[in-house]
């Protein structure tokens, strides 16, 4: 009696997923059942440590995956890092509590001692969730985005190659045929690199400001050139206009009428 019961704690040991005992819940989480698998954990026996321990290293699969299919945002596009973790919205700026969180399930996900299918896997998806949340500009990042508060994805920035007025748009009318609304041309609204934070007016629609300069010269012995500082150089100041509007309008291209249309700003 004596001799199996060794043999049956050093399959425990050893084998691990490969027991007997594990082989229900390890058929579930192979085919990714992840709630068949958690009630099978909650019902199974922990009369010895090692059962114990290869049960949580199971559970934290469990966990971590069923969190990874989670989605937040508007959209729901943003995979839900605080529930990887298993900490709430509130307490990510904790950063001790989240190291903690993370350390805990690192070790649970060891590859070295949990051999239970997809891991690898929760240990990739916890490591993800760590850079996020650990760092203070990716999280403040991501906490806009999941709220809906990221205006650099909703609007997009460009300029009249023939006025060089820069118009703000939503986001939908990228690439699209726009109508300046200073020369009322029509050009290819392509997204270009938008002013400074400073340069902004909030609360005005239309303003001006500084958005570059270019180095002039005047001819000298017949040659025109241009050059930058020196005596002989100048530069000259432009002004550009900073159009934002909360409805744009934009030029069907397949249209034949080149009509003015009229936006309310």
């Amino acid at each position: 009696m004596d001799t199996d019961n060794n043999t049956t704690g050093e399959a425990t040991a050893d084998s691990g997923p490969n027991h007997p005992l594990f082989r229900p819940g390890v058929s579930l989480l192979s085919r990714r059942i992840f709630s068949g698998c958690r009630l099978f954990i909650q019902r199974c026996p922990r009369s010895d440590p090692e059962i114990t321990s290869q049960l949580d290293r199971m559970l934290a699969i469990v966990d971590v995956l069923e969190a990874a299919s989670l989605r937040l945002g508007p959209t729901k596009s943003h995979t839900d890092h605080y529930s990887i973790l298993k900490l709430k919205p509130s307490d990510a700026s904790n950063r001790d509590l989240a190291r903690q969180q993370f350390k805990t399930l690192v070790r649970l996900l060891d590859p070295n001692k949990n051999k239970f299918p997809f891991a690898e896997e929760a240990l990739m998806r916890v490591r993800e969730a760590w850079c996020v949340l650990s760092d203070p500009v990716q999280l403040d990042r991501f906490e806009r985005e999941i709220n809906g508060t990221n205006a650099s994805t909703a609007s997009f920035w460009t300029m009249c190659p023939y006025c060089w007025y820069l118009h703000e748009y939503e986001r939908k009318y990228e690439d699209c045929t726009l109508r300046c609304s200073n020369c009322k041309r029509t050009f290819h609204g392509t997204a270009v690199k938008p002013p400074e934070q400073e340069s902004i007016v909030e609360g005005k629609e239309e303003y001006y400001c500084y958005h570059m300069s270019l180095p002039l010269r005047y001819p000298v012995h017949e040659r025109c050139r241009f050059e930058l500082g020196g005596n002989g150089g100048k530069r000259m100041r432009i002004k550009t206009v900073a159009n934002r509007r909360r409805m744009k309008g934009f030029v069907d291209p397949d249209s034949e009428s080149d009509l003015e249309m009229d936006i309310e700003k």
